[in-house]
């Protein structure tokens, strides 16, 4: 929700005349910080809304669980000039990649890669098997054709050194690192990482630290041998977008929305910062990364996008109290010397605390406790996930049949239109997946990671 300064006197008007204590407590916040729960930008700058909802704004005074629901929309009317790019792309050309003309397809997907580029775009090319080579170094292309020409060379071979590929990648776009630019690395593989670093939780520190300088990290997977957990890890860390490619004949396509997703870039490694109320702790940003200590927590977002919109739901321990507490403010921050935010968007969210139970009923948001319900359902799904991984299909069953329940469970079903509408979609999706499981092939491979992917995407609303 979008609240502008000009409507506060009006709102306060109305108050007057209420004895509401969630519309005193919104309108209060309002009085304190016209930004609250968020804000509309000078027409000189993208708009970005920063909004945060509590499934209930009342606790009983033993304290709780309660869910917070933040919600980050960079309106359909943002669409900046399209900002330089600094891309460098890491291919993996290891010799699963001459499987199912796989590096055919990756050399047509760069060709289209070359022809979106524009004169002052910078532009990197790193190869790797068990040998790391960069074919074509961080510069402006001058020779498209030349370039291309490069491309067409490159054949399969070796086995696969994708850390090494990915710090190469890394090393390339910070030679022209420019906090004004759009600063990507594309990583592209089709196996596992079996020379060099393979640690995941090393290459997503790596990942990590160069999204800490403005330079993001996409990963592609191509085919059924690559590890998806790795992919979406390094994703995450690095503030890009995962992309599973099932077939290869797809590439280019993928690769092309790749590059018009870098055109509409309006913040870059943006993050929401928490500062919880006494004695509330972060037990968990369903499905994210986060981190904190005491009362600051952040949530890495990455980059933000025209039209974007992502959500998040944070799982709050609420201590024990009386009167009104503040639960906890956010704050977005990002990255960009030609984006700079005039105020920084934000919210803050507040909880009362009372011995009726009915008045915590009553006052129940049900929009928000459904996506609350959801984001648990796909945190079950994520158990399931485990259990493929590590050979126990039953269980993976049960974690899905587990994750039904919970939304079987839900009074939001019933008490909320949308809400009920958003739970019989995820419902339908569980269904999904437990048949996608059952299918006749023994192969788990591409049935895990469908389901991975789309749990993902409805986790983050991406």
């Amino acid at each position: 929700m979008v609240v502008t300064v000009n409507l506060k006197n009006k709102i306060l008007e109305e108050v007057m005349n209420t004895s509401c204590f969630a519309v005193a407590v919104f309108v209060g916040s309002l009085a304190l910080n016209p930004f609250t729960f968020g804000m509309s930008f000078p027409s000189t700058s993208p708009r970005i809304a920063l909004d945060g909802k509590l499934n209930c704004p009342y606790i009983s005074t033993y304290g709780g669980t309660a869910y917070l629901q933040i919600s980050l929309l960079a309106t359909d009317d943002v669409r900046p000039d399209r900002r330089q790019m600094n891309v460098a792309v890491v291919l993996d050309r290891s010799g699963s990649m001459a499987d199912a003309g796989k590096m055919e397809y990756a050399r047509q997907a760069l060709h289209g890669l070359i022809d979106q580029l524009v004169s002052d775009d910078m532009f990197s090319l790193i190869i790797y098997d068990d040998v790391i080579e960069v074919l074509f170094a961080a510069r402006r292309v001058e020779n498209k054709t030349a370039l291309k020409r490069l491309i067409d060379g490159i054949y399969p071979r070796g086995s696969t050194n994708l850390g090494g590929g990915m710090m190469e990648g890394f090393r390339q776009a910070e030679r022209n690192l420019r906090k004004e630019y759009v600063n990507r690395v594309i990583l592209l593989s089709d196996g596992l990482a079996n020379q060099g670093i393979t640690d995941q939780h090393q290459l997503e520190r790596i990942a990590r630290r160069c999204r800490g300088k403005s330079i993001s990290l996409t990963t592609m997977g191509v085919g059924l041998e690559y590890n998806e957990n790795l992919m979406v890890g390094l994703a995450e860390a690095g503030g890009g977008n995962y992309y599973y490619i099932e077939s290869p004949h797809s590439l280019a396509s993928i690769m092309s929305r790749e590059m018009n997703t870098l055109s509409c870039v309006v913040a870059q490694n943006a993050s929401i910062e928490l500062t919880l109320g006494r004695g509330v702790v972060v037990s968990d940003v369903i499905g994210c990364e986060h981190h904190g200590d005491g009362m600051k927590y952040v949530i890495p977002v990455g980059d933000l996008y025209a039209n974007d919109r992502r959500e998040f739901t944070v799982e709050l321990s609420i201590p024990e109290g009386t009167g009104t507490l503040t639960a906890a403010t956010g704050v977005l921050r990002c990255d960009s010397e030609r984006m700079r935010l005039e105020i920084e968007p934000r919210f803050t969210v507040y909880i009362h605390y009372t011995r009726d139970v009915a008045a915590i009923e009553k006052n129940k948001d049900w929009d928000t406790q459904a996506k609350a319900d959801i984001a648990l359902s796909t945190r079950t799904v994520e158990k399931a996930m485990t259990a493929i991984d590590e050979g126990r299909p039953e269980e993976a069953e049960q974690s899905l049949r587990e994750a039904k329940q919970i939304l079987n469970a839900s009074p939001a079903a019933a008490m909320s239109v949308v809400g009920g509408a958003a739970i019989q979609e995820q419902m339908s999706r569980l269904d999904s997946y437990a048949d996608t499981l059952k299918g006749e092939s023994k192969d788990t491979r591409a049935a895990k990671k469908s389901i991975q992917l789309d749990n993902y995407k409805t986790q983050k609303k991406k």
